[in-house]
């Protein structure tokens, strides 16, 4: 088993490289169902990797349900309720499932769920057309209609931030069509769903900067979204569960902005905030788009970053780590969500019956320079970056 990676390449960057090496085989079948994998030293001594590299990618692997570890026989490619055949299926022009994306959450995480999402169709004979959706409810509707009258036999949708409601999502549920939500839900509607554990991430940031000793910790999200959007109402939870439990008040005023507000607007009240007496230490941000607008923020205030205020933010999108500071953030695993949202919605396509499920993946905390933790890192909740 040859595997072509850039030793010189950090952990994490290495750990990346093997889950893309591993997945993207098994997913086009060239390595079957059933296969047995090279042992952790065997893959550690021949590629000069480190044995703890290996192990965390194929454990991450085998959450993802792509392989199987049967005690006292090895590492095995996993069986799935998908065919994975070790040829590739040609998709008919009958098997169809449509995406429907949104734009404004930005390319990367898009196109990151949209790479896994066609693989894991693929791979079931379908062919994935897609849309990418405005923050308007009647763009929304049509294209999901659109999809439909193109004769998509299910759908795997991103919905819009205002989640309160939705008479297309609705609709389809009523008719009981194949439809997969992803990144977030509707509280009020029981279907199928799959994306990141946002409350637990937004807990491990909040209490990454309370362990360094801030108490003033602010919670910021993107002008599009409002605290009701599922995904960052889950992450303000994750906050203030970690706020109670180290025994912190809660200040609403702490939350910005607190309703939804245009883009152009969202730095002033950024600035806003940190510009007062009683300014907050440190910053959480629901996702690294609005961690950017932070920091330019505290630029305009004159506060440096990690010196002056300590920043977090959400996704681990590419830009993370290029920044300056570089960003401290929870990963998303995007790629995850969107196998985990193809083989669901094909599984329901072809049958499968039963509850609704609603699947929530890991997420990790990235710790690099922004939130000013050097090496006081708890290795159980964080993942160390030398950048």
């Amino acid at each position: 088993m040859t595997l072509k990676l850039n030793k010189h390449e950090n952990a994490t960057a290495l750990h990346r490289q093997l889950l893309t090496y591993f997945r993207e085989r098994i997913l086009d079948g060239r390595l079957p169902e059933g296969t047995r994998l090279p042992t952790e030293l065997e893959l550690a001594t021949e590629h000069q990797i480190s044995r703890d590299t290996i192990r965390h990618a194929l454990g991450q692997l085998v959450e993802e349900g792509l392989l199987e570890r049967v005690p006292g026989r090895g590492t095995f490619v996993r069986r799935s309720t998908v065919p994975s055949p070790p040829v590739e299926i040609i998709p008919t022009q009958d098997k169809r499932i449509g995406i429907v994306l949104n734009r404004p959450t930005g390319a990367q995480l898009n196109m990151d769920i949209l790479i896994a999402v066609e693989q894991a169709v693929k791979m079931g004979g379908y062919h994935a057309s897609f849309t990418y959706a405005e923050e308007n409810q009647v763009q929304f509707a049509r294209d999901i209609k659109r999809l439909r009258a193109d004769h998509v036999q299910g759908l795997i949708v991103f919905p819009i931030c205002d989640t309160s409601y939705e008479e297309t999502i609705w609709q389809l549920q009523a008719e009981h069509f194949p439809l997969v939500l992803i990144d977030r839900y509707y509280p009020a509607l029981e279907t199928d769903y799959v994306g990141s554990d946002n409350v637990g991430g937004g807990f491990r940031a909040t209490e990454h900067l309370l362990i360094l000793g801030h108490h003033r910790i602010g919670f910021c999200h993107s002008p599009i979204e409002t605290i009701q959007t599922t995904s960052v109402r889950d992450r303000w939870e994750g906050y203030c569960k970690a706020l109670q439990e180290y025994g912190i008040p809660y200040d609403e005023s702490l939350v910005v902005p607190n309703k939804q507000v245009p883009k152009n607007e969202i730095i002033d009240l950024y600035e806003a905030l940190l510009r007062r007496p009683d300014r907050p230490t440190a910053i959480f941000a629901a996702n690294d788009l609005a961690a950017l607008d932070v920091l330019t923020a505290a630029q305009n205030c004159g506060l440096r970053v990690p010196d002056d205020l300590a920043l977090v933010g959400f996704d681990d999108l590419d830009f993370a780590p290029r920044v300056h500071p570089p960003l401290t953030t929870v990963n998303q695993p995007l790629a995850d969500i969107g196998l985990y949202a193809g083989k669901l919605l094909i599984n329901r396509i072809e049958g499968q019956a039963g509850p609704p499920k609603h699947i929530e993946l890991p997420t990790r905390l990235i710790v690099r320079s922004s939130c000013g933790a050097r090496l006081r890192v708890k290795k159980a909740t964080a993942t160390l970056d030398p950048s």
